[in-house]
């Protein structure tokens, strides 16, 4: 679940917020900021769990622990 929810916020770093809401000067530079957040937040959370992965099954099976874990919605560590 972790790992969903990182990436989802890492995708909603993506999102141009300041361009959406046409806000301009300091504004528009909160809202960068805030997006610069999102994704560094996102990645710490996905990629905690992506460690894990890693030091349970190797860099060889990581991809496949993580991409299983993020379709079912598991743990990475209670994948069989």
């Amino acid at each position: 679940m972790k790992l969903r929810v990182g990436i989802t916020i890492w995708l909603l770093s993506w999102v141009p917020y300041g361009l959406i809401l046409d806000l301009s000067g300091a504004w528009f530079t909160i809202a960068w900021i805030v997006e610069i957040l999102l994704g560094v937040t996102g990645l710490a959370i996905a990629g905690s769990v992506f460690a894990s992965a890693v030091k349970d099954s190797g860099w060889k099976g990581a991809p496949r622990v993580a991409w299983h874990a993020m379709l079912r919605g598991t743990d990475v560590d209670t994948f069989d």
